[in-house]
């Protein structure tokens, strides 16, 4: 399934992306990487979602392929058609769109059995999540300290909120 997604996710970036503008970009797609990469450490010893076993992949391989395919393919499209003007009605809906869509697949991946909420975790949660990551991803890529603060903060709230060891 992850697969799949990724070479759609590819696909629809190399044909509408804005791909000479890649550099710009980069940072924030880094950003987005390591907090994935953060959020699997911080969550190790006990999982909120995990994908379902897989014959093809490990978990692992999943998450890699997440993180380098689907996560700068979604920075570059966020940012290839971010609205330029400073309407907020304009930018909220646009953000709210990116939500719906990972959102959407992740209901999806859950209903084909792809997808695995534990420990509390919930597509609500999910949702809440995604309404956090895309303004974070916008904010990184003008204001990066501000957004690893709020990655930080973020962070720290989950490991209460959820009771998360503190150790491996």
């Amino acid at each position: 399934m992850v697969a799949m997604i990724s070479l759609i996710w590819a696909l629809v970036t190399l044909r509408w992306g804005r791909w000479k503008e890649w550099k710009t970009y980069y940072p924030t797609i880094l950003f987005f990487i390591a907090g994935d990469f953060i959020h699997e450490y911080i969550v190790s010893a006990k999982p909120l979602w995990r994908f379902a076993p897989d014959p093809l992949f490990s978990g692992v391989s999943e998450h890699l392929i997440a993180s380098f395919i689907i996560f700068p393919c979604t920075v570059i499209l966020l940012f290839t058609f971010y609205p330029k003007l400073k309407s907020w009605t304009r930018k909220t809906l646009y953000i709210a769109l990116w939500v719906l869509i990972y959102i959407a697949g992740e209901y999806l991946a859950l209903k084909l059995g792809y997808y695995v909420h534990e420990n509390g975790w919930s597509l609500a949660y999910s949702t809440l999540m995604d309404c956090l990551v895309f303004p974070l991803l916008i904010i990184h890529q003008r204001k990066p300290q501000i957004a690893w603060l709020l990655c930080f903060l973020i962070a720290t709230f989950i490991v209460f909120w959820f009771k998360l060891p503190a150790s491996h």
